[in-house]
């Protein structure tokens, strides 16, 4: 009876490990399957258009986006155009990269930003083709499914560290549906369905060109939701930062209205706020700093401080104290009113 015992547990191990070696080869056979088809989409990608509606979720403050992606291969320069349209407050910024350099438009404000550097490559979009791509390089788990692949990553967000998990899926010809971000608690911080997917789409001469693109925004203007002279002071509120505010108050450079917070404690900073200005005729400004993206709108990030545009409101928060994803956290909260 004994031996019978042995036989069948010896019996059950082998059965075991026979499944646990046939799982492991179906998934490396389709790991190396999958991997052999992104560097072919990789190597053979030219040009492609995406359209998203994009979610940002922060505690209980959602931002709603219509996110629109454009690339072209043009030498050694690629070429993008990124529009974001803020559902709340009807509004659309818009990123562009040619052959000379860096650009965000607000068409609104007929105000125009010129940066230097590697954007949008210079690190993970959630909206982004290649960042999908760029996921296939490091560690992930892969499931197959019927319509596609579920691809689920530890995402590399440098300005977003909450954000552990990020969950994609794609059909099997790579084509993206949609990119779920989620933060360390397991709550969904960033959806990204996609409405629309175009390879190898041709692009008119112009359609990456600064002006014309501008022209083109401020035709089809409606009318924005801006803060107001009235609104100001604005308050972060959902920022976990170990300060407190000491004290408040307005000076007049000019024409302009600038509200001053001073926080103090371990983790002190300073916001300086006013009403943006609205133009006749483009502006264009050359800053220095690095562009980086806050939740579907854009900064700049400079030593020690961080300048946040949003809703009609320009924001420089300034700090020797904290990181600079504890200042896009404050940016974050910086569009609502607290007590008056």
């Amino acid at each position: 009876m004994k031996k019978k015992w042995i036989k069948r547990i010896i019996l059950l191990v082998l059965i075991v490990l026979l499944v646990g070696f046939g799982i492991y080869k179906l998934v490396s056979k389709n790991n190396k399957g999958i991997k052999s088809q992104v560097n072919e989409v990789t190597e053979n990608l030219n040009a492609y258009h995406m359209e998203a509606n994009m979610e940002f979720h922060n505690g209980d403050d959602l931002r709603e986006y219509l996110v629109k992606v454009s690339y072209k291969k043009d030498g050694s320069t690629p070429l993008f155009r990124v529009s974001l349209f803020d559902k709340g407050v009807n509004q659309e910024q818009i990123i562009i990269r040619n052959k000379n350099g860096v650009y965000v438009l607000t068409p609104a404000l007929n105000q125009v930003y010129k940066f230097k550097g590697d954007w949008p490559l210079n690190g993970a979009k959630p909206y982004l083709y290649q960042s999908m791509l760029d996921v296939f390089k490091g560690k992930y788990e892969l499931s197959k499914l019927k319509d596609g692949y579920v691809i689920t990553s530890s995402p590399n967000y440098k300005n977003s560290p909450n954000w552990t998990k990020q969950e994609m899926k794609m059909t099997s010809q790579l084509k993206p549906i949609w990119v779920h971000i989620y933060d360390k608690d397991n709550n969904i911080a960033v959806k990204v369905t996609f409405i629309k997917v175009e390879f190898d789409p041709t692009f008119a001469d112009n359609y990456f060109e600064v002006s014309d693109n501008m022209t083109q925004a401020r035709s089809e203007l409606t009318t924005p939701t801006t803060s107001t002279i009235n609104d100001l002071p604005l308050y972060p509120t959902n920022a976990i930062i170990s300060a407190t505010l000491k004290e408040q108050s307005v000076i007049q450079v000019g024409d302009m209205t600038q509200h001053i917070l001073t926080y103090e404690g371990e983790e002190a900073f300073t916001v300086v706020q006013h009403i943006l200005e609205s133009y006749d005729e483009m502006v264009i400004t050359e800053v220095s700093g690095e562009l980086i993206e806050i939740a579907g709108n854009v900064g700049i990030l400079n030593t020690q401080q961080l300048i946040y545009e949003y809703n009609g409101v320009s924001y420089h928060i300034y700090s020797d104290k904290l990181t600079t994803s504890q200042l896009v956290e404050l940016a974050l909260g910086m569009e609502v009113v607290a007590v008056k």
